[in-house]
């Protein structure tokens, strides 16, 4: 597995690419690290975005919808100063992570 996450217009976390040989597809593994990547952003109260794109051979109408399992949304905003420049994003998740979130999000409340 190959996996680059950096930020994007801080504060977003960006899965920049993840890519599982095929053999490895179908099997959990993406799963595990999509809820371990979710959790640590949670954790930090961090959104977190993402651009599914079949480079890598997946398929991105199924990559959308891998995502939308994690809470991942259209990024309406997108290209707007201060947001992030991928296709989707998931806000922070649980009231810890709102409350200790140092910015407001367009898709929060309070």
């Amino acid at each position: 597995m190959r996996l680059e996450l950096g930020l994007d217009r801080s504060p977003y976390l960006v899965l920049f690419w993840i890519v599982l040989p095929e053999s490895e597809r179908g099997n959990g593994i993406g799963t595990r690290v999509m809820e371990r990547i979710t959790a640590a952003a949670d954790l930090h109260g961090v959104p977190v975005a993402l651009s599914p794109s079949g480079n890598f051979g997946g398929d991105p109408d199924r990559l959308h919808a891998f995502y939308q399992r994690f809470g991942f949304i259209t990024n309406a905003s997108r290209g707007e100063i201060g947001s992030s420049t991928e296709s989707m994003i998931r806000a922070p998740r649980g009231p810890a992570a709102v409350k200790e979130s140092p910015l407001a999000y367009p898709w929060q409340t309070r």
